[in-house]
């Protein structure tokens, strides 16, 4: 029930049990005592004729007293109704003939009225009277109508200016007031109060004011680093900060309502997303950093707190997620990460990166049952040019050749630099040994082709080993090695060629 229901109940209540106590009592205790008036008035009355008949009763003067009787009768023939006498003994003087009551006769208006007539102590007899009273009993009710009419309305007026009261003192204020709780809790901090008055309302928007002021100040504070929104229960957006809104790129009337799949990218398994959702529904705090999409499909990395809002019962009604943006720190340790793995020069992969590769290329040749190879390359007259043009013409010329290595190969395989002017290759996902023979052949030729860098010719070829995976070994170091003496076989029998580890040709037998 609202408050200006519960308000305006008491006084609604109030108004009902008056009506009920006027009608119910108050009147009949009036009415009451007008009777006992009216009652009295008519023993008075009778106390005006008293002397007169005790004289006659003790005369046993009949004919006197008749008259008297008949007086009385005549005098009050309208008002009194049966009237009787009776002596000491009980017995009926007057009239005559007893006669009925008419039946017609209201009882609630008739007073039935005795009067004893004495002398001294003794009791002569005594009067009865049938008093019809419904005029003054009707005038009197018009009275009381009249006089409960004024104080019911009198009452009304009184509730109706105290419920008003009660509308501008404390409805209407806290009604402002639970507006501005409202906004403030749907993240709108632009609120307007009551007026602050010298009372107990007064010192809650006091209160209030101070409290919406630190909040704002809060807010601002956290606007001002953080990105922020909130989400129902479902995950539905409902609020979003002005960060959020100029870090994704979307207005809030885009994004209210909707998801945050609208800023995810595909480098998380549904996995991810469930365990999230997992810890926040049981009401804990899950942390951790996050690659967002904005409008424009660009990448950006955020550090993620979301903080689940439990109800009374202790479930999650809303959720707030908290986020910085750590971007450049990304981009930094992707870098430093990038530095450290790869080749300065060329730009190529280095050892571990290739290693990391050879165990994913091995593992994918035994999962489709097929084969891998490992090319070791060495480059044959690279210390010639580099002595007769110069190690700046001799590190232009190791980018060119990591250029045209990487022409030779697929996007699954890679190329990556050993030092000096050693290579290795790796070859993913292969089905037969001339495929091989081929990426070998390519490369010699690839490489036995003149490069001209600022005007200079240099001329170079290649001296290849080969070993596959499983033909000749299924242990990464050792595949390795095996190549490794078979680009120095090639070597030593005239280089600017190709070998398999199991090849019967002269290099092989040099070899073993």
């Amino acid at each position: 029930m609202r408050i200006k229901f519960k308000l305006a109940l008491p006084s609604v209540i109030g108004l009902v049990v008056t009506i009920v106590l006027i009608h119910n009592y108050w009147e009949p205790i009036q009415l009451k005592k007008a009777k006992a008036h009216f009652t009295e008035h008519t023993q008075e009355l009778l106390v005006a004729t008293e002397s007169g008949i005790i004289q006659q009763l003790l005369e046993r003067d009949l004919g006197a007293l008749y008259s008297s009787m008949d007086y009385i009768k005549e005098t009050y023939q309208n008002r009194w109704l049966n009237i009787k006498l009776y002596n000491e003994n009980k017995k009926l003087i007057y009239p005559l003939f007893e006669k009925k009551r008419d039946a017609t006769d209201h009882e609630d208006n008739i007073l039935h009225v005795v009067y004893p007539l004495k002398m001294g102590t003794s009791e002569l007899g005594q009067f009865e009277v049938d008093v019809d009273w419904s005029h003054e009993k009707e005038l009197i009710q018009e009275n009381l109508k009249s006089i409960r009419d004024m104080i019911i309305l009198t009452i009304i007026l009184i509730l109706f200016i105290n419920t008003l009261s009660q509308y501008r003192i404390i409805y209407r204020p806290l009604k402002k007031l639970i507006e501005a709780t409202n906004k403030i809790t749907l993240g709108d901090f632009n609120v307007q109060l009551p007026k602050v008055t010298p009372d107990e309302i007064g010192a809650l928007t006091n209160s209030f004011s101070v409290m919406s002021a630190e909040l704002t100040f809060q807010k601002h504070v956290v606007d001002e680093h953080a990105i922020v929104s909130t989400t129902d229960k479902n995950g539905l957006i409902t609020s979003v900060n002005r960060k959020f809104v100029d870090i994704t790129g979307y207005s809030r009337k885009e994004l209210i309502g909707k998801t945050h799949n609208m800023i995810r990218t595909n480098i998380y398994s549904p996995t991810f997303f469930k365990e999230m959702w997992e810890t926040i529904t049981q009401g804990k705090v899950w942390r951790g950093e996050l690659c967002n999409l904005n409008k424009k499909g660009e990448e950006y990395w955020v550090s993620a707190s979301i903080v689940p809002c439990l109800d009374d019962h202790g479930k999650p009604e809303r959720y707030i997620a908290i986020r910085t943006e750590i971007t450049k720190q990304k981009k930094a340790e992707q870098r430093l990460k990038y530095l450290a793995d790869h080749d300065t020069l060329t730009g190529l992969p280095m050892r571990r990166v290739f290693q990391e590769k050879l165990m994913s290329a091995l593992a994918i040749a035994r999962r489709n049952h097929s084969k891998a190879a490992v090319l070791f390359i060495d480059l044959d007259g690279f210390k010639n040019v580099n002595d007769t043009l110069g190690h700046n013409i001799g590190d232009i010329l190791l980018m060119k050749v990591a250029e045209r290595l990487t022409q030779c190969i697929r996007e699954v395989d890679t190329v990556a630099r050993l030092g000096g002017d050693e290579f290795i290759i790796v070859l993913s996902d292969i089905q037969n040994r001339d495929d091989v023979s081929a990426v070998a052949q390519k490369i010699i030729d690839t490489m036995s082709a003149s490069f001209t860098i600022s005007g200079e010719v240099a001329s170079i070829g290649a001296s290849v080993g080969i070993a596959l995976y499983p033909d000749h070994e299924k242990e990464p170091g050792l595949l390795i090695k095996k190549a490794d003496d078979m680009m120095y076989a090639v070597k030593r029998k005239g280089k600017n060629n190709f070998a398999f580890y199991d090849d019967v040709s002269e290099v092989a037998e040099d070899t073993k």
